[in-house]
């Protein structure tokens, strides 16, 4: 009998809703989603009585349900941001999960609101443009003076700050931070009540300090006081649009009452202490902490795992790449990565499945990595890793990893699953590496030259036709390079299939086919 999920994702992204369907395609169950016209769109809300609906009846027949409570409070994550309902309203709306847990268990995710660090409002309040980076220093700096001994400077400085942020918008914005902080607290009261069979409270584009991290040890300590019966099946862990795709794996796991035992490498073993941008602890982890998420296990040694894990480590930068580290990366990281490249490649000789996780730095594959990982003299097979990922930031890309290869252990030999890894798999390295490597910053240029600006006007249908098409005429020069290490044999990017999901360059989607 077919396993039935359904999934009410963090929001309509592909990365929300299409890569939890492709690795159910993998792993073997049907995911099921809300209709298209209820999902709503970036700054535009879901029909939430519409989800609801939709929710109670998918319910019914799924054998467990994947719910982001952002989505379903409020209507999507940009909605979570900057809505004005209040918290009584958003826990109105979740009460529904309570009684779907009676008979279909409900696995929850919500997220501990970020704190955006650009004067930037696309998924922000409006006021963001011109205070975004402001209230970002103000978080940090304020966490810090509750975390450490401040000094009289920085008390100073963070009173200054203080005082230069309007008094209004400052009020705005700390007290949707106290109704998000709310409705968590509410969602740990409905799990310590067993009306959540899972939750995941996960920490979007956090970092050590600010009031994210202060919220996430506030959270964090509940369960602990609780004890077993409820830390048990509460999660905290960096991460947001990897979690619904790591829940689909974790449900899989579920089933088949197999938990995989993983084995991890490092590239270079002693930065597995490093933070990882946009993260608030050691990248070590954050690997144990998606790998949980996906209903794995720490193997004890690399002969009794299920797959082995490698990790790429975070750059000390803690920035995105940018060209002119290419010298001073090639002189300090190449002998590292030769040797764990290596290392794979024993354990791939020897019949186990091996995943690439790469988290060198966030938002696209490291450079000098796919270079030697694409030289003809690398003695480890890239088209026959079992995942690979390297999008946005590392609980991102770790999660889809992890979920990737914990759903290709059961795919059998069924000759439909392998072709669906096999796509993904391709997908993801056009992705990852094509696109968020190199032609996004192409695309951009390219955008520049034409309007001065990074990306096409959202209103105007030439000029996004105009990007699309050089995306799609970039990657799939890409897809022949890596059919040449035969990753995506027999596929093509179907014509007229590249998408911008939020009509701008930082997220494409695009269609591959036999």
């Amino acid at each position: 009998m077919t396993l039935t999920l359904a999934l009410v994702p963090l929001d309509e992204r592909p990365v929300n809703t299409r890569y939890p369907q492709m690795l159910g395609a993998i792993g073997g169950p049907d995911v099921l989603l809300p209709p298209e016209e209820i999902r709503g769109r970036q700054r535009v809300p879901a029909d939430l009585p519409a989800v609801a609906d939709w929710l109670r009846e998918a319910a019914r027949r799924s054998a467990a349900a994947l719910v982001s409570t952002d989505y379903l409070g409020y209507g999507n994550l940009i909605s979570a941001r900057i809505s004005d309902d209040s918290a009584a309203d958003a826990l109105a709306r979740l009460r529904l999960l309570a009684d779907i847990n009676a008979d279909c268990p409900v696995h929850a995710f919500s997220l501990i609101t970020r704190v955006s660090n650009a004067d930037d409002n696309v998924e922000e309040p409006l006021y963001w443009a011109r205070w975004g980076a402001t209230f970002y220093r103000y978080s940090q700096m304020t966490s810090r003076a509750a975390s450490v001994e401040a000094t009289n400077e920085e008390l100073s400085a963070l009173r200054a700050l203080e005082q230069s942020l309007p008094a209004d918008l400052k009020a705005d914005w700390l007290a949707r931070r106290l109704r998000n902080h709310t409705v968590n607290l509410g969602l740990l009261d409905m799990a310590a009540r067993d009306h959540l069979s899972t939750l995941l409270l996960t920490s979007d584009d956090t970092a050590p300090y600010g009031f994210p991290s202060a919220e996430r040890r506030d959270l964090g300590r509940w369960p602990h006081l609780i004890g077993p019966a409820l830390a048990d099946r509460v999660m905290m862990h960096p991460g947001a649009d990897e979690v619904g795709s790591a829940l689909v794996a974790r449900l899989i796991n579920q089933h088949s009452g197999a938990a995989p035992r993983v084995w991890i490498e490092y590239a270079i073993p002693d930065d597995e202490e490093l933070v990882a941008p946009y993260e608030d602890r050691p990248i070590r982890e954050t690997v144990q902490g998606q790998i949980g998420a996906c209903g794995c296990v720490l193997a004890d040694a690399p002969e009794s795992s299920d797959f082995l894990l490698g990790v790429v480590t975070p750059s000390p930068r803690r920035t995105d790449y940018r060209p002119q580290y290419q010298d001073e990366d090639r002189a300090t990281r190449t002998s590292d990565y030769a040797q764990f490249l290596t290392r794979l490649a024993g354990w791939q000789a020897q019949g186990r499945p091996v995943a690439l996780a790469d988290v060198a730095y966030p938002n696209g594959s490291d450079p000098l990595l796919m270079e030697m990982l694409l030289s003809d003299k690398c003695p480890l097979r890239p088209a026959a890793l079992c995942a690979y990922g390297a999008w946005n930031t590392a609980g991102n890309t770790l999660g889809v990893v992890v979920a990737q290869a914990a759903c290709a252990l059961h795919m059998g030999d069924d000759p439909q699953r392998a072709a669906a890894q096999r796509l993904f798999l391709a997908h993801r390295f056009l992705e990852d590496w094509g696109y968020q490597a190199m032609v996004r910053r192409e695309a951009r240029a390219d955008a520049e030259s034409h309007w001065g600006r990074r990306d096409p006007d959202p209103e105007d249908s030439d000029e996004q036709a105009h990007v699309r098409g050089f995306i799609e005429r970039r990657l799939a020069e890409v897809l022949t390079v890596l059919q040449r290490h035969d990753i995506g044999a027999g596929l093509s990017l179907a014509p007229g299939s590249v998408r911008l999901p939020w009509r701008r360059t930082f997220e494409a989607d695009f269609d591959l086919r036999t």
